[in-house]
């Protein structure tokens, strides 16, 4: 990142203080030191919070449309894997199940950059509330 002197120094320092940003290097150029910051941890969570008032701050950006974007030029070359399925489950369920998604989150963040090549992982676990299901199964010796 070029800034002009002075330019960027006030939010990098204020970000190292946050501890979002840390010196990772320095080096001496006539008679002034440059320094190299690196972020602190792979992924920040940001959470909604609270207004004033007690209302819930809107969410900052919708990971799926977000991916729909990026993934836009690899669906018109037939690079984009991807499906969507539906299951009745209890939140219990959902839960635990999210915990496994996230688990191969963690393992993707992980994995050593090589290839000329950026890849999108867009994964979610949502409720649908409307969505049409079956009529129970009846129970045997029952009748319709």
């Amino acid at each position: 990142m070029h800034l002009y002197r002075d330019t960027g120094r006030p939010c990098l320092t204020e970000l190292t203080k946050a501890g979002l940003l840390r010196v990772v290097r320095t080096r001496r150029v006539r008679a002034i030191d440059e320094r190299y910051y690196g972020r602190t941890a792979r992924m920040f969570f940001v959470g909604l919070g609270r207004q004033a008032a007690g209302g819930a701050l809107p969410p900052d950006f919708n990971d799926f449309e977000v991916a729909a974007r990026e993934s836009a030029a690899a669906y018109e070359l037939g690079r984009l894997r991807q499906f969507i399925r539906r299951a009745r489950i209890s939140e219990e369920q959902a839960a635990e199940f999210w915990e496994r998604v996230e688990q191969v989150i963690h393992e993707f963040d992980r994995l050593p950059r090589t290839g000329e090549t950026v890849h999108g992982f867009a994964v979610g676990l949502y409720p649908i509330p409307d969505y049409p299901t079956l009529p129970p199964t009846p129970e045997p010796g029952e009748r319709d």
